[in-house]
């Protein structure tokens, strides 16, 4: 009888080591730095550590890294990586959501200090020469205009590259182009990481709307990753562990 149950046990055990690493998926996430929601890979930002929690209670290991915008929406929607982080149904609206965003992003406009230039709606962007991130997708009607001129390199100068907002404010800050855009949340982290907060002036923006870590619609297990990543959200906002990682990089919660 001791005999039995030992094999048993073995038995037992044997399959639970076999079923483990069979659910402990290794999800792959991709953008480029758009700190603070994603940062270096050291750094990670906000959203890879609220990600990398919520997954790893899941029995899942979130393996971040760098790549360019453009390359990371394409490699996700053709199942090369399972997701991306910074995206929002109007980038890409064949990537699976979940409900519960990440963050909020708008277009918010930076001009080097002494420029008196401020954005008042899309005929104001005819008088600057405006630097644009390829394969972002920009609020309306910003975005609009940046596409029907991004081959007018008199209006719009296209930057790429895994660090494009970086260079994107050299290029202000040096005169190379008159304006720079991004979220507003991310601009204010890189002036003071770069130490241009003196150098360029905010100069209005758009509204706002939210973003999301978003699936790759090929990925079997996007829809389960999704409901998992909007559990985590709800609880840790609840518990307050979302408000704990959040000061650490200076946002506030979004809803």
């Amino acid at each position: 009888m001791a005999r039995w149950w030992g094999f048993g046990l073995v038995v037992h055990c044997l399959v639970l080591m076999l079923a483990g690493p069979a659910w402990a998926d290794t999800i792959r996430l991709r953008a480029d730095d758009w700190c603070p929601f994603n940062c270096s890979e050291q750094k990670k930002g906000y959203g890879i550590e609220v990600a990398e929690e919520i997954f790893a209670a899941a029995g899942h290991t979130i393996q971040y890294q760098l790549t360019p915008w453009s390359r990371s929406l394409e490699d996700c929607l053709r199942g090369e990586v399972e997701a991306v982080i910074g995206a929002a149904p109007v980038d890409s609206p064949d990537l699976v959501f979940g409900a519960e965003p990440i963050g909020q992003w708008d277009s918010t406009f930076v001009v080097k200090a002494g420029n008196p230039w401020r954005y008042d709606g899309v005929g104001s962007l005819e008088r600057v020469k405006l630097a644009a991130i390829i394969g972002y997708i920009y609020m309306e009607p910003v975005g609009g205009y940046v596409e029907a001129n991004k081959k007018n390199k008199a209006r719009v100068t296209q930057v790429g590259g895994t660090q494009p907002l970086d260079q994107s404010l050299k290029m202000v800050a040096a005169g190379r182009v008159d304006a720079a855009m991004e979220s507003r949340a991310v601009l204010d982290h890189k002036l003071r990481e770069m130490g241009l907060a003196d150098t360029l002036a905010i100069a209005g923006g758009t509204r706002s709307g939210p973003i999301y870590i978003a699936f790759s619609p090929r990925h079997p297990k996007a829809q389960d990753y999704a409901r998992i990543l909007d559990d985590g959200i709800r609880a840790m906002r609840a518990d307050g562990r979302l408000k704990a990682i959040l000061d650490r990089y200076g946002v506030r919660d979004w809803k």
